[in-house]
C-alpha cells in the first residue's frame, strides 16, 4: 500500500510540474481501473480495493498540488533572478 501511494504520489508532482489539471481526471480513472484489475487478480475485498483506489486518487491529487507549488516556486525565483540581474556594461 506504501508503494502505490509514494508512486502515485510521484506521478502526480511530475504531473503538476508539466500539465493543467484536467491531465487529472484521465490518470485518476486509468488507476482506478488498474487499482481495480489488480484487487480481482489478487481476489481482494471490495472494501480493500475502493480503500486502495481512494487512496491512489487522493495521493495523486496531492502530489499535483505540491508540483504546482514546485513549479511556482520555480517560476518565482527565476523572476527574482531576472529582475535583479545587473545591465551589461
Amino acid at each position: 500500500m506504501v508503494m502505490l501511494i509514494l508512486s502515485t504520489f510521484c506521478i502526480g508532482a511530475v504531473l503538476g510540474a508539466r500539465c493543467k489539471v484536467l491531465i487529472l481526471v484521465p490518470f485518476i480513472g486509468l488507476g482506478s481501473i488498474t487499482i481495480l484489475a489488480g484487487g480481482i487478480a489478487r481476489g481482494d475485498s471490495a472494501s480493500a480495493i475502493l480503500i486502495a483506489a481512494v487512496l491512489a486518487s487522493t495521493s495523486l491529487q496531492i502530489g499535483y498540488f505540491c508540483g504546482i507549488f514546485t513549479r511556482y516556486g520555480v517560476a518565482q525565483s527565476r523572476h527574482r533572478a531576472a529582475v535583479h540581474q545587473e545591465p551589461a556594461r
